[in-house]
Order: C-alpha cells, then sequence, then structure tokens
C-alpha cells in the first residue's frame, strides 16, 4: 500500500505479537530485536505505522465486507439469481451470518498501541512524532468504533442489560505470556476512549496533510460520526463544522463530476481514503468491489446489486441513478449494476472512501435536525439533492419527517459505502427487507454480532452476545 517493503523491513525487526491480546491462539514469530530496540529507528516506526494501514485492506475488511455487509444484511442490496453464494445467508440474517471477522481488529491495534508508547523514542523531529502519533490514535480509534458497531449496541440504544463494550487494551504486547484475560468494558467506556483518542489526534495533527493518510480533517469528521452514534448532536455538529471548514484539499463535487470522482484517486470528496496499488495490492477477479458490484469489464461478476426498494427511491434526473449505475444482464437476469468501483486503479482495484465530505454534510444535517435547528438541516440536506439533479426538499418539511429525508438521503447517496445497517442500528429501527417479505426487529439478538466462539471459551471473562 504505502510501501511494502518497509512492512517487509518491520516483520524482520519487530518482535511482534499479531493478534488480540485476548487472541492467544496464534502468533508471529519471533524475531531478535525487541521492539523497544527497533522502535528508537524511525524506519521501523513508519514500517509498523504502515501495518496497521494494510490490516484494513482485506477483502474482509475495508476491501469488500465492511462495504458490502451492512447494505445485504439492511434493505440497499440483494443478489443476483446467478450468483457465488457469497453473502448468501447475510442477505436473511442468518444467525452468526455477521461481520465477527472484525475481531481480528485486535492485531492492529496491538501495532498502534507499540507506535503510541514508543514513537516518543524514535530518532526523527519532534513533528514527525507527533504527525505518526496521531495517526496511530485516529487509526486505533477507527479500530475499535468499527468493531463496537458490530459488537455493541450504540450507548444510547442499549437493548436490556446488554450494555457491554469492547475490551479495552492501550498497552502493546510483544509476547503471549505477558497477556491477561480482561473483561469487557461498557460501551459508553469503549466510547470514550474512541472519544478520547481522536480529540488527541486532532490536536496532534498539522493542518493539512495526505488524505490517503489519517489526517485532521479526517479525524475531525470521524469525530462527528461517532458523536452522531452517541446521540451527542451539538458535538457533532461541532466537529462536522470543522471537518467541513478545513477539509484538507477535499472538495464537494459538481453533479458533471460525480460520477467520474469515484475513478480519481483519492476521491475529490474523501477525506480519507484507503489506497491500492494494482501490481501488488489488488483483491482480484473474485473479492474486490469491483468484481462484486459491477461487470464493467469482461466477465460474469457483480452478485450484488441495488434492492428495486432503493432504485424507487431515486427520482428520475438524479445522477446517482441515471449515471452511476447502468442496466445490464447478469445470467439472464435484468439488473442495475453501480459505476462507483469500476476498476479505476487497475483490473478489479478501486481505492475505498472510509469518510466522504457528501457524509458529513449529511451527519450535520441530520444532527442539526435533531437539535431543531431545521433551516440549517435543510440547507445541508439540499446541497446534497440539487447537485444530483433532485428535487430540494420543501421548507414545510420539518421534525420526524425532516429526519427521514436524510435518512432516506444517506440511503441515496452512501450506497455501497458500508452505512445502511448501521443508520438503522444506531436509531433502533427494524430493518423491513421487502424483497424477503422479512424484517429483522431492533431487538433481535441478530443485530449484534457473535464473539469468535474460540475467543469465548479461551477468555472466560469474556461475555457473549446475547442469543449464541
Amino acid at each position: 500500500m504505502l510501501k511494502k517493503q518497509l512492512k517487509n523491513i518491520s516483520l524482520a525487526m519487530l518482535a511482534l505479537v499479531a493478534t488480540s491480546c485476548s487472541d492467544l491462539l496464534t502468533t508471529e514469530p519471533k524475531q531478535s530485536i525487541s521492539p523497544e530496540v527497533a522502535l528508537k529507528d524511525i524506519t521501523g516506526v513508519r514500517a509498523l505505522l504502515i501495518s496497521v494501514y494494510d490490516r484494513l485492506q482485506p477483502n474482509t475488511y475495508y476491501g469488500a465486507r465492511m462495504m458490502i455487509a451492512p447494505e445485504i444484511m439492511a434493505d440497499n442490496v440483494r443478489l443476483t439469481n446467478t450468483n457465488s453464494n457469497r453473502y448468501f445467508n447475510e442477505r436473511v440474517n442468518a444467525p452468526s451470518a455477521h461481520m465477527q471477522q472484525f475481531w481480528a481488529n485486535y492485531a492492529a491495534i496491538n501495532e498502534a498501541n507499540f507506535i503510541i508508547q514508543g514513537i516518543g523514542g524514535s530518532n526523527t523531529t519532534e513533528a514527525e512524532k507527533a504527525s505518526i502519533k496521531a495517526e496511530a490514535l485516529f487509526l486505533r480509534a477507527l479500530l475499535y468504533f468499527d468493531m463496537a458497531r458490530v459488537f455493541c449496541y450504540e450507548p444510547t440504544k442499549v437493548v436490556g442489560d446488554a450494555n457491554l463494550g469492547m475490551i479495552l487494551r492501550t498497552e502493546p504486547t510483544d509476547d503471549v505470556t505477558k497477556a491477561d484475560f480482561k473483561s469487557r468494558s461498557t460501551i459508553q467506556e469503549t466510547y470514550q476512549l474512541i472519544e478520547k483518542d481522536l480529540k488527541e489526534a486532532i490536536a496532534l495533527f498539522p493542518a493539512t496533510g495526505n488524505r490517503l493518510r489519517a489526517n485532521k480533517a479526517a479525524a475531525n469528521a470521524l469525530l462527528a460520526r461517532v458523536y452522531l452514534y452517541w446521540e451527542k448532536y451539538a458535538d457533532a455538529i461541532t466537529y462536522a463544522t470543522a471537518a467541513l471548514d478545513a477539509p484538507n484539499g477535499a472538495t464537494f463535487v459538481t453533479g458533471a463530476n460525480y460520477v467520474s470522482a469515484f475513478t480519481s484517486a483519492p476521491n475529490p470528496e474523501s477525506l480519507f481514503e484507503i489506497n491500492y496499488v494494482q501490481a501488488t495490492e489488488s483483491l482480484g477477479v473474485n473479492e474486490s468491489m469491483h468484481s462484486l458490484t459491477t461487470n464493467l469489464t469482461t466477465g460474469n461478476w457483480a452478485d450484488v446489486v441495488p434492492t428495486n426498494e432503493l432504485l424507487g427511491l431515486y427520482e428520475a434526473n438524479d445522477i446517482r441513478r441515471t449515471q452511476a449505475m447502468f442496466s445490464g444482464t447478469k445470467g439472464g437476469e435484468s439488473v442495475v449494476f453501480s459505476r462507483k468501483f469500476p476498476g479505476a486503479r487497475g483490473p478489479f482495484t478501486d481505492n475505498i472512501p472510509v469518510i466522504r465530505l457528501s457524509e458529513v454534510l449529511l451527519i450535520r444535517a441530520e444532527a442539526y435536525a435533531a437539535t431543531g435547528k431545521e433551516d440549517l438541516a435543510l440547507a445541508d440536506l439540499n446541497r446534497i439533492r440539487t447537485r444530483a439533479g433532485a428535487t430540494a426538499v420543501a421548507a414545510t418539511v420539518k421534525g420526524a419527517d425532516l429526519i427521514d429525508a436524510i435518512m432516506k438521503e444517506r440511503r441515496l447517496e452512501l450506497y455501497l459505502e458500508g452505512h445502511r445497517f448501521f443508520d438503522l442500528k444506531r436509531r433502533g429501527q427494524t430493518i423491513t427487507k421487502a424483497s424477503l417479505s422479512a424484517v429483522v426487529p431492533y431487538d433481535d439478538f441478530r443485530i449484534l454480532a457473535p464473539l469468535p466462539v474460540a475467543q469465548v471459551q479461551l477468555n472466560k471473562n469474556l461475555k457473549q452476545n446475547r442469543g449464541y
């Protein structure tokens, strides 16, 4: 991703446990130099930071699953009649068909912990130390937040007494024998750590940075997203505004440039985007977002297509329907494909936008609406709609109807970007799957992912989610 050779250097230098501190089943081989010694050399620190970024890339995380599973587990996408059985169980919300793969985030968290603890002693400038620590804090916050979304209820939407969060580890572990078996924190404590990490990162980041790396604007935007989930709406407005006012070079694209923006690296709207180098990091013909969502290149791919319900929500002139999607055939079935992942970086290779300016506008719109600032909410919402060629929402739309309009717009704008399931979950809403004549109530145990059975068996202090 960011010079693979540096990652190889780090693996040769560092004696790191590359798993969760509660996941003690497998470890990487020890090498001859301790982390304390290796991290004094900034080359090793830089390489270890690259390793954390690389752990975001696989198809089991942002490479595909983080983008598709939240869409198909909700009501935004379906499988074509002829398919490869990928996401077959997720489409019907089968028990245990979820996103529990994200438990592996603890490996990346452990690496981030080494950087956060060790960067102060490295042989580099104070400015680089601050920037690298900020990146590691941002990444640790993102990793914990993604796990919390999957395994836990939001702090204000707890069902019964199921208020558990994640196991919180902020100290690095370089030897399996040094790890301890911890209990899960509360979800409130989990969010508090995420908040603390992002605020510290924001304070440390320089004003501008690389949008293919963590940066100040992205940290402001991610914290705004966290506060939206937490229903701390005033704070969400503050940090969304900070991101929008100083977007680090990101720009809100015009309607004519909407589709082409997804062929640029980074996307002009991306505040943080995961970069892929086609020669070494392509996820290939079977596992990439390109191969799973479109047949723009030769072949019979694209198992995942929008539901008829979603298609029916777009207005006739909406460019997100007329230009960012196109009609085709899959196995004799007439379907609609997406242009968001066109193989722009090379065959089956696209960058993944983690957070875009459009999402930040919708975060602020929702927070404005929730706090009674309806005129401001409409301004943000209609900026999205009019750019797309859709009719502006009327000033007479207020209260719950305005919130509904914003949630609808999130479906239309953020399609295939991994938000729909989490949007319903954070608002405590039932998932209605019209294409299957099925519903998943919010209090259904399937809303949360099961913790990996091996971890629960290994750590007697680790409490499984209800229903599993």
